[in-house]
């Protein structure tokens, strides 16, 4: 029942995902959108997700079952690797946005998005979700939201059979909302893999992807940090 349950879960998942919104495209940070006044930001994360492991490119049913099974050791270990840092690029971004004489808000509390309304006259390169509460509760000019999605190890399949070994991995994206419009001043897609040094089939501890996997955070750390320098 369990196994029948997950593989009913899994269909759902890529039904959905067949379904989804187009990718929004990137927003690079113009020289004015910071810069041309101080203004009242907020920066604020979603909950994180906890460390699972990804396998893109296993579509059916039986394929997921296959690579479910083929690598119950590897995401048994995967869970248990830590995120508790990650929340500290909240306040690694807002001493940057400090620097450049801006009035920071951190917002300590996970933001849930999906609980967000739907803009109804959002626009190209515009937030879909509605930021407005967030703005007055917080008298915010603009939020900085980082909203991870994707968190802990990615291994490619061709149905059952592997394209590659597997990596560290960290997905989502930055954006900066201006609430006077919801307008993007910025946003970045984030995606981020890195590959194990050496062997990385080390059972149970797989040390060198778990270095792999620590590595992709540092990668998605730099590069939220690097458009703010």
């Amino acid at each position: 029942m369990a196994t029948r349950a997950i593989l009913i879960a899994l269909c759902c998942a890529a039904l959905l995902g067949a379904c989804a919104a187009p990718k929004q495209a990137a927003v690079p940070l113009s020289v004015g959108a910071l810069s041309a006044r101080p203004v009242r930001i907020g920066v604020a994360m979603s909950t994180v997700p906890k460390a699972d492991t990804h396998f893109p490119g296993a579509g059916c049913l039986l394929c997921i079952a296959a690579v479910t099974v083929s690598n119950t050791a590897l995401t048994a270990h995967v869970r248990t690797l830590p995120t508790d840092d990650l929340p500290s690029i909240k306040d690694d971004l807002a001493a940057l946005l400090r620097k450049k004489g801006h009035e920071v808000i951190v917002i300590a509390e996970p933001l849930d998005i999906d609980a967000l309304p739907e803009r109804q006259d959002s626009k190209p390169n515009g937030a879909k979700k509605d930021f407005a509460a967030l703005g007055r509760q917080y008298r915010l000019d603009k939020l900085l939201v980082i909203h991870l999605t994707k968190i802990g190890v990615n291994r490619n399949y061709n149905s059952y059979i592997p394209t590659g070994d597997p990596q560290g991995l960290v997905a989502g994206a930055a954006y900066i909302v201006n609430l006077e419009d919801h307008a993007y001043d910025w946003y970045r897609a984030l995606r981020q893999l890195r590959s194990a040094t050496g062997n990385w089939d080390e059972a149970p501890d797989y040390p060198g992807l778990s270095n792999a996997y620590f590595q992709a955070i540092e990668g998605a750390r730099d590069a939220l940090r690097k458009p703010l320098y």
